[in-house]
């Protein structure tokens, strides 16, 4: 390779800085030659913390101003946890690895040690996420739904501060960090199917820089890439993004690829939920099916619902 020095662009948050180290440790195990430096980009999506995502609009809040970096040749690479990365790619750009997947689920960090089941009715549960509130909401109505917003430290912190019952977070973060010890549940996919990506770390490049593109396909995950593109592919033919509570998980099982997928009314009194196999090389058909067939069941209702504001 002739490069011997680059440069790798992520949020600044501590998780994301921990996940770029990690990306750039397999790295140099394939190319011990090269020196990687990471530049910490901040995005809007870490600047404006008093909103909600859903209420700063527009796709891409964790992305944008890394892949302004990338456009203007600031940095090399970019490391972005998956389900932040917008369905439709920014123009010369492209994920050109997708690393090995941490667990998919959400999990419930409770005051009390108390799981999902035994919360007390009426219980505060706080999460940044439409999605993780609508699957909540269906399963247990009673629940008081708390807007949060942060890091996941600051995040956690909430439950003494806002004395809430407890919050639900991504297990993938929660275990990169080695925080393992504050889980009280992983919480069932039969429950709360996970944001589309969650879980896995994507490689951003520009699509004419080949020789980058080729060093990043050594720690590519082809099994992990099916899966995700099957999800991907599926939020896609809905539109959908952050203000819209949709997941989507696909998992290799056996010689298939398997699929779920919800899309949720806000208040959790709706849910369109679907599940198929395809061949692992046909996931994104399957996630467009996936797609269709809820959309006919219901899921445009919602979705139109939502855009609509009700």
């Amino acid at each position: 390779m002739k490069k011997n020095k680059i440069i790798v662009g992520s949020r600044a948050s501590e998780l994301a800085l921990t996940q770029t180290r990690w990306v750039i440790q397999c790295l140099k195990e394939k190319f011990p030659h090269i020196d990687f430096e990471i530049a910490e980009i901040k995005t809007i999506g870490d600047k404006i913390l008093d909103k909600t995502l859903n209420k700063i609009g527009g796709k891409g809040l964790f992305v944008k101003e890394i892949e302004a970096a990338l456009l203007q040749d600031q940095i090399d690479m970019a490391v972005h946890s998956m389900k932040d990365v917008p369905t439709e790619m920014t123009k010369d750009l492209v994920i050109g690895a997708i690393t090995t997947r941490e667990d998919i689920r959400d999990v419930l960090i409770s005051k009390d040690g108390l799981d999902i089941v035994n919360l007390p009715l009426g219980a505060r549960i706080g999460t940044s996420s439409l999605r993780r509130a609508a699957q909540l909401l269906n399963f247990r109505p009673d629940l008081q739904i708390e807007p949060i917003r942060g890091n996941i430290a600051t995040r956690i912190k909430k439950i003494e501060q806002l004395g809430l019952d407890g919050v639900i977070l991504a297990a993938a973060g929660i275990l990169r960090m080695g925080w393992e010890d504050q889980i009280t549940e992983y919480i069932s996919t039969d429950i709360c199917i996970p944001a589309v990506g969650q879980g896995a770390l994507g490689i951003q490049v520009r699509s004419k820089d080949q020789e980058i593109i080729d060093m990043i396909k050594e720690i590519d995950d082809p099994a992990v890439a099916f899966c995700v593109n099957a999800e991907r592919s599926f939020m896609r033919e809905l539109k959908g993004g952050c203000h819209v509570p949709i997941g989507a998980y696909a998992w290799i099982d056996g010689e298939k690829l398997r699929m779920k997928t919800v899309v949720a009314a806000p208040d959790g009194k709706e849910q369109i939920k679907q599940e198929e196999t395809s061949h692992p090389r046909d996931g994104e058909m399957l996630g467009i099916k996936l797609a269709v067939k809820s959309l006919k069941e219901g899921a445009q209702e919602i979705l139109t619902r939502i855009e609509a504001g009700e």
